[in-house]
């Protein structure tokens, strides 16, 4: 009876530590993120975007590469299918179609709305931004569910993956049901990024449209 009652101990205090184990690593994980909203002023990477529709349905593939600088300046560059640029210098934003070689220009305000990055490039804390609720890690990653305090913007949550190196993926849902899914690579912290990369000129014939 002794033995079976010390055994019995034993696994309590195995399981009882494993479960503070998991606790320590949600914990570690949420301070990653805290710090990725709070701390990070430049990041870059490669990503992978697909989007489907309401259905679940797969509509969209493409690849590129993107640079962020808190607060307000970014570069998201497509080069596959489609070469499109949109690039922000914290007041502007400049889209361009290679392919039609066509300018649009608009506000920072009214064409965030719309693009993914415009969930990060506030440097704010989370909790200031987000409802936060944190999901099940998977593999290498521990996912939060984001839901934007202000209901301003095309996508209603957005789900990140995170690990050591920063965030990795973004699951977005849009007004319409529809779902974008960012697969990011290469990721880098806080590098030196040229000035230049968060500038556009108009190429010389392009036409340009002003929203």
């Amino acid at each position: 009876m002794k033995k079976k009652l010390t055994l019995i101990s034993l696994v309590f205090v195995c399981l009882s530590s494993f479960s503070l184990s998991c606790q320590s690593a949600s914990s570690d994980a949420r301070v990653r993120l805290d710090e990725f909203f709070t701390k990070v002023t430049t990041m870059q990477a490669n990503f992978i975007q697909e989007i489907r529709d309401e259905k679940g349905k797969f509509r969209q593939k493409s690849t590129g590469k993107m640079s962020l600088h808190r607060p307000g300046r970014f570069r998201w560059e497509y080069t596959s299918p489609d070469k499109h640029l949109i690039v922000s210098d914290g007041g502007s934003v400049w889209i361009y179609d290679e392919d039609l070689d066509q300018v649009t220009v608009k506000s920072m305000q009214k064409t965030l709305a719309s693009a993914p990055v415009g969930l990060l490039i506030s440097k704010q804390p989370v909790n200031k931004q987000f409802q936060v609720t944190p999901m099940k890690s998977t593999g290498r990653l521990d996912w939060f569910h984001l839901i934007p305090h202000k209901k301003d913007s095309d996508f209603t949550s957005m789900d990140i993956g995170i690990d050591q190196k920063g965030i990795q993926e973004m699951v977005l849902q849009d007004k319409f049901g529809q779902e974008t899914i960012i697969h990011m690579s290469g990721v880098k912290i806080d590098p030196k990024i040229n000035a230049k990369q968060f500038q556009f000129k108009p190429p010389a014939g392009a036409d340009i449209i002003k929203g």
